[in-house]
Order: C-alpha cells, then sequence, then structure tokens
C-alpha cells in the first residue's frame, strides 16, 4: 500500500479543471481495467528455435511470464483500474484520478532526485474514476504527475515506511521545472530525456540472462534471444561483431590463443570514470597513464594521454575502443587505436589491435599482421593487461557468436560525421591547453600527426574544465578525441573531427543536466589561438 499528501500544481488557465485528485474507498467490486501489454518471443541465439521455460520480468513494473512451448511470452499488469461507480470518501491509501473528460493523458512516477521510475499510462484515457496502481518502488517518497492538455496536478507519496522527506520541497522543485520550460510539462529535462521505461530480464537456465530495454509498457512482437551455455564456450568460438562495430574483422574474430603468441600489454590507468547512461549505452572511460609493450619483436613504452572506452549496451554485450600512443626503444612514435566486443555475460572483452607506424620505420611490419588479445582488467593494481597474439593465418572455428546490438538504441560512432547546416546559436566555447607534436608521418593511411591535449577550461552553458587525455589525432583534417569535466561533475565525451567543417559528437548521462548535447545537431568552429593552445566554439546547427 501507499499513503499519500494531497497536492495540486495548477493549470495556468484559470478557467480549465478538468483533472483532480480524489481520496476515496475502494469498496467496488465492479470495475474494468487498463493492463500494460508486453508480448513477444524467445529464441535461441545460435539456432533460431524457441525457448519453452524461460521466465521474461518486467523490473520496474514488476510483472512476469514463463514462456510456452512456442517461445511465446504475455505479461499483462494493471496499471489503472476503472470504477463504474463514484466511491465514498474516507480512505487514504490510494491514489484516485477523477477524470472528467475523455482525451490524452500521461501519469508518471518520478524519485526525488527527478528520475522517472515508471510510466503508468501515455495516450487516450476515457472520463471517469480510476485507480492508480504503482509498480514495486523501495522505501521512500515519490511524485506522481498527471498531465492532459487541460490540467496539470501531481501528488506526493510515500512508498512502504515513511522517511524523513520533505514533500513539500520536491513539489516546490517540480513547480519551478515547470516554470521554466516553456509550456513542454511538469517534468525536468533530465526527467524528460530518457529513452526507456523499463527493462526485461530474461532468464532461463543453461543460458546467458538477457536485458532489454522498452520504450512503452505496450508493446507486441519482441523478439528476444539467449545464448546457450551449455553448447557454445566463448573461448571455443569464432565472435562475430555487429556490423556497426566491425573490430576491423566483420567476418568474425577467432579465438586469440589459436594463434602464435607475439606481445604483452600493459596499461596502468590513473583514473576510471562511471560517465552513466548515455545515449549509446552505459559507458566507463579508463584514463591511461603509462603502461608497456613487451615481446620478442616490440619492445615500447605507453605514453600519458590514452584514453580506453567501454560501453556495456543494454543486451549486456560490450564494446571497447582503446587509443593508445607508443614509442619503441629506438624512439620511433606509433599510433594505436583498438577494437573489441564481449557477448553478454561474458567479463573479458576480445580485441582486435590496429596499428599506424611510419612507413619508413623498422616498426612497419605491425601494419600487415593481424592482431587479437583478450582484454582483462585488474580493478586493484589499475591495469588493463592483453596478451596478443597474431591470428592472420587462423581459420575461423565453425562455433559462432553473434553480437546484435538493441534495436531502436542510436549506435556509437567509429567514423566522423559529415557536415551539414550553418551555424545557429552559440553554445558554449572552449580554451583547450596543448602538448608537443608527436608526428607519426607517412603510414598506411596518410600522413598523421598527433596533439595532446593537456587539459583547458569552457564557458557559456557548460562551465568547468577539460581534463587531460586525449589529443587531435590529425589525418586529412582533425579528429580530436577529449572529456569535458563541467563544474557539476557530470562528465561529457567529445569527438569532435572532419576534413571539411568539423561535426562534433557529445555523449553524456540521458538524465543529466548536459543531456540535450547528446543529439547530434551541433557544429563546431575550427580552432583558432587561444590561451595557452587553441580556442574552439560550438554552435546550433540551422
Amino acid at each position: 500500500m501507499v499513503s499519500q499528501r494531497k497536492h495540486f500544481l495548477r493549470s495556468e488557465n484559470p478557467v480549465v479543471k478538468k483533472m483532480h485528485m480524489l481520496v476515496l474507498v475502494l469498496f467496488a467490486t465492479s470495475f474494468s481495467q487498463s493492463a500494460i501489454t508486453v508480448s513477444g518471443v524467445v529464441k535461441n541465439l545460435r539456432t533460431s528455435e524457441a525457448i519453452e521455460g524461460a521466465t521474461v520480468k518486467l523490473l520496474k513494473m514488476g510483472g512476469s511470464a514463463v514462456t510456452d512451448v512456442d517461445g511465446k511470452f504475455n505479461i499483462s499488469v494493471t496499471s489503472l483500474i476503472k470504477f463504474k461507480k463514484r466511491m465514498p470518501f474516507g480512505d487514504i491509501n490510494s491514489l484516485i484520478l477523477n477524470h472528467e473528460s475523455e482525451g490524452i493523458v500521461n501519469i508518471r512516477i518520478f524519485d526525488l532526485s527527478g528520475k522517472q521510475q515508471a510510466v503508468i499510462h501515455s495516450g487516450k484515457l476515457d472520463y471517469g474514476v480510476w485507480k492508480v496502481v504503482p509498480p514495486y518502488l523501495s522505501q521512500g517518497v515519490y511524485v506522481c504527475l498527471f498531465e492532459s492538455q487541460q490540467e496539470k496536478c501531481a501528488v506526493c507519496f510515500v512508498s512502504r515506511d515513511k522517511k524523513k522527506n520533505s514533500c513539500g520541497d520536491v513539489l516546490q522543485k517540480l513547480q519551478s521545472n515547470r516554470n521554466q520550460s516553456n509550456g513542454h510539462g511538469l517534468v525536468s529535462k533530465e526527467a524528460s530525456d530518457l529513452k526507456s521505461v523499463d527493462t526485461l530480464l530474461v532468464t532461463k537456465d543453461g543460458y546467458r540472462s538477457s536485458r532489454h530495454a522498452i520504450n512503452s509498457y505496450n508493446v507486441s512482437g519482441l523478439m528476444v534471444t539467449l545464448e546457450d551455455t551449455s553448447t557454445i564456450q566463448v573461448d571455443n568460438a569464432v565472435i562475430i561483431p555487429d556490423p556497426s562495430w566491425t573490430c576491423y574483422m566483420p567476418e568474425g574474430i577467432p579465438p586469440p590463443e589459436s594463434g602464435s603468441a607475439s606481445f604483452t600489454i600493459t596499461l596502468q590507468y590513473s583514473a576510471c570514470h562511471d560517465v552513466g547512461l548515455t545515449q549509446f549505452g552505459q559507458r566507463r572511460q579508463f584514463d591511461i597513464k603509462s603502461g608497456t609493450i613487451k615481446g620478442e619483436k616490440l619492445n615500447a613504452d605507453i605514453l600519458s594521454g590514452g584514453l580506453d572506452y567501454e560501453l556495456t549496451l543494454s543486451n549486456g554485450s560490450v564494446e571497447v575502443e582503446q587509443i593508445n600512443i607508443f614509442r619503441t626503444k629506438d624512439n620511433t612514435p606509433v599510433l594505436m587505436r583498438n577494437a573489441g566486443v564481449a557477448p553478454a555475460g561474458e567479463k573479458n572483452v576480445r580485441v582486435v589491435l590496429d596499428f599506424e607506424a611510419p612507413n619508413s620505420s623498422s616498426c612497419k611490419w605491425l601494419h600487415s599482421g593481424k592482431y587479437a588479445a583478450t582484454r582483462k582488467i585488474d580493478s586493484a593494481a589499475k591495469t588493463i593487461t592483453m596478451e596478443v597474439y597474431d591470428v592472420t593465418n587462423v581459420t575461423n572455428p565453425s562455433q559462432k557468436i553473434q553480437i546484435k546490438d538493441p534495436s531502436g538504441v542510436p549506435n556509437q560512432t567509429w567514423e566522423c560525421f559529415k557536415l551539414s547546416g550553418s551555424k545557429g546559436a552559440e553554445v558554449f566555447t572552449e580554451n583547450v591547453t596543448l602538448g608537443s607534436s608527436i608526428n607519426i608521418g607517412a603510414s598506411k593511411r596518410g600522413s598523421r600527426n598527433i596533439i595532446p591535449i593537456t587539459g583547458g577550461t569552457t564557458s557559456g552553458r557548460v562551465k568547468g574544465k577539460i581534463l587531460s587525455g586525449g589529443a587531435d589525432y590529425q589525418l586529412s583534417g582533425l579528429d580530436a578525441r577529449y572529456t569535458l569535466a563541467p563544474s557539476d561533475t557530470d562528465l561529457i565525451i567529445v569527438r569532435n573531427c572532419g576534413s571539411n567543417g568539423l561535426v562534433p559528437v557529445f555523449e553524456t548521462r540521458v538524465n543529466g543536466k548536459y543531456a540535450f548535447l547528446n543529439e547530434t545537431k551541433y557544429l563546431s568552429s575550427g580552432p583558432e589561438m587561444g590561451s595557452g593552445g587553441v580556442k574552439i566554439t560550438f554552435y546550433e546547427a540551422k
């Protein structure tokens, strides 16, 4: 049960008052229901055969189902109960809506931080008296927001035991957000930017569990695949990456150990940043401060300023990108940009390595081979270790693991975006400090020059600093990778690149203050002389 305190956030039109919160006793036995319905089928990833007996759960709303012999499931959870009779007053343990005219209604639940916890209803709602049935919520204070074209109101309620939180404070905050939203509703920007309303967890013994984000509580025809761990062992299978993240080997990455041992890479990281849930997935960033490469043919030192980007997708699979520079013992600089993947439930990522060495150097042999490794993280020692193998002559095994990115989610970018539109309103400006250039010169992709990024500041709508790390990896244009650290702690990953005009891609929390940057609708000026380095200004595209 929930207990409630009643509050109203009045419409700016005082004449129209169609929605009211009532406190009623729920004596009636005659009612109709508006149900949450999520249905689909669960199949074997390798064979596409239906899986019987898999458990499918809605993590926020709490409903569940078990697949039948055809692999089908149907979850039905009552979110609203309509009473055919007006109920007497008296019971304060329910959330009741008296909706006096048919129309579009949004009913959502948020915690005190403004994070959306559930969508109870979104769409057309008949007139009448409705009881709101919240999903399972942990102990605490929540706000139920009601929005129609005529009226907006909010009710603060306590789930389970009462806690010492102020409903008045959060409602005042929501009212303030409403006043600043230019008529776009009561919900703050942080909440409205969330891309999914719930997550499906699918489990069955002998299979890897799988999570899938859903964007609606009324959806059918979902296709969910599970990997059969009883017949496929990752160590003995080829991993085929999703077409959006081919890792230089679209035909598949073989088990690294099936090749010949070449060298060992040890990356020492200074920090691991939990960037949070971004438009691409759950992001972590490792700042590389040093490291070594040791082997019979290659010995080198990893330079400070490298980056390791780890992305966990909503279906549990992982994608990794690494950008590092090393110098061999004869002082030859080499750029190393690696990419890797791991299926859901697999701890260690399988990585394909790519090198750009000077064509005139003794390291040119790195251009011709195919190299793969398994990425292993030791959080206590703050190291990332990769045993690298030459897999040039390896034949892929017959067993395959296909990586498939979740549908409805944008893919992280590998190549630069093309310029589109012209510069509009100014968003923010950077003053970037730079280190000494590292010139690789003519290499397998052209002439490469690298300018390390050592820090800087930002002003405008994004105020704060620029972390030391990353660089402008120039190749027929600019290709800068670095991270912004605004004063209020949210991190913003930046890739700003192009050969005919610069197009930035920003990545930050979808429910954070800077979530507006996640949309691909910005342009960048070219670098100009600035304090201690270069000045760059970002604009809205028009």
